[in-house]
């Protein structure tokens, strides 16, 4: 029943030019999303004690990816994946639920789950679910596009730091089908030690980060909570990786494959860049984008100096780096995204450029903030969850903030990457001083 409010789910994906992907949603040959269910060995106890680290999952049982995949035809690719693992003496289950990030962002997925949770719960209450009305939300990306005004100026000179260089293997990505594309990606990064680490940064401590910062900034600017989020984990994170890349040789093979591709734009960088998702929806004025379930985010760039970033961390770098993100963030004006749009539909391979940039370039990270959806108010009759969180992705340098359970406050911070990148973050001792390791 979800699924006929959000029928792109049983689309299918058809490339219509190098690049450029369409959802055909027939009636007559539905793309039903793929919905298993896995019996766990492990009790909720023991899952509940190891902090409900997706580790202990039957393996198999979810298997995320950042990429579509599905075989080589692109029309057998399935835009939804749902996994129930139930756990053992039915002490309760894990939802795993999995859907392409071309046809919904961060935003949609809430929507479809609390949509579904709905349904659900209706149903376990009195076994129908025909007066619930019809959902309120639209998938037609011409929505969006009827609402993204046009271009009106020369690009943007803060636009400029944003286009990261076309290369030979962003060009050759965006060339083959969605199928070749993920099973090439998968396969780069299948036999990598990839895994995901968690960390909670509790309310109190997030307060107090933020009242350092007001009080060593000059200015009168804002400052919220994914400021000074951002500039922790950049800090931090491009402390341990530029540790991580000083104690190894980046010669042979790997570092002229490197430059190779990538040319003089992965060369002595002298920024550490930490990209964030930033959705568009509430930005563009009378947009009434609210109810849009599909894919509204774009990029958000942080330029910080590396100088800066290998000095020990200190209140004063908290407040320069967050000070950055609020800059950042206060450019993404309508101007801003009409040119970013125009930018990516208008390069075949400008989604695909920061991909492979984020594969062999170090100083780079991929943020996205989920912290304020409410993920916590999904009822599906039984309750609310006990955890929400991502499952190991397979791709390096990603970075996801979620609100913690309600009960616990504060925000948990997903990264997944290379394991001696995580074993970096576990001992940095800013990190260590501001966050709790979880698993």
């Amino acid at each position: 029943m979800a699924i006929e409010d959000f029928p792109i789910l049983a689309g299918r994906l058809r490339q219509v030019q190098t690049g450029k992907l369409e959802v055909v949603v027939d009636s007559d040959n539905l793309n039903i999303p793929k919905f298993t269910e896995v019996q766990s060995s492990i009790d909720f106890d023991k899952y509940e004690a190891a902090n409900f680290n997706p580790a202990l999952l039957p393996t198999g049982a979810v298997k995320p990816t950042a990429f579509l995949r599905g075989g080589f035809q692109e029309e057998n690719i399935k835009l939804a994946d749902i996994c129930i693992v139930r756990l053992k003496d039915c002490g309760g289950v894990v939802l795993s639920v999995s859907i392409a990030h071309a046809v919904v962002d961060g935003y949609g997925f809430n929507l479809f789950m609390h949509r579904w949770a709905e349904i659900n719960k209706k149903l376990v209450a009195d076994n129908t679910a025909t007066d619930l009305g019809v959902s309120n939300a639209v998938c037609n990306r011409s929505i969006l596009q009827k609402a993204v005004p046009t271009p009106q100026e020369p690009c943007l000179s803060v636009l400029h730091n944003m286009y990261i260089p076309s290369s030979y293997l962003s060009r050759l990505f965006a060339w083959v089908s969605p199928g070749i594309r993920g099973t090439i990606f998968d396969s780069i990064h299948a036999f990598a030690d990839i895994s995901i680490s968690c960390f909670h940064v509790s309310r109190e401590t997030l307060d107090q980060l933020r009242q350092s910062v007001k009080k060593n900034s000059s200015t009168n600017l804002r400052i919220s909570d994914n400021d000074v989020l951002m500039a922790a984990i950049t800090i931090a994170y491009a402390q341990s990786i530029l540790k991580h890349e000083s104690e190894r040789t980046n010669t042979g093979l790997a570092s002229w494959l490197k430059s190779a591709f990538l040319g003089s734009s992965s060369k002595n960088p002298k920024n550490f860049v930490t990209a964030e998702a930033a959705d568009i929806r509430h930005r563009i004025p009378n947009g009434n984008l609210e109810n849009y379930s599909g894919n509204s985010a774009i990029s958000m760039m942080v330029h910080s100096p590396i100088e800066l970033l290998q000095i020990p961390a200190s209140s004063e770098a908290l407040t320069q780096v967050a000070l950055g993100v609020r800059k950042s963030t206060n450019e993404i004006t309508s101007e801003y995204i009409a040119q970013s749009i125009h930018e990516a539909e208008s390069e075949s391979d400008f989604v695909f450029r920061p991909l492979v940039h984020n594969t062999f370039v170090a100083e780079r990270m991929m943020v996205t903030n989920l912290s304020r959806f409410t993920f916590y108010t999904t009822d599906f009759g039984w309750g609310i969850p006990q955890f929400v969180g991502p499952a190991n992705a397979k791709f390096p340098k990603f970075t996801w903030f979620y609100p913690a359970h309600p009960s616990k406050g504060g925000i948990y911070i997903h990264l997944n990457d290379y394991s001696n990148i995580l074993q970096q973050m576990q001992t940095n001792s800013f990190w260590t001083e501001i966050s709790d390791f979880v698993y």
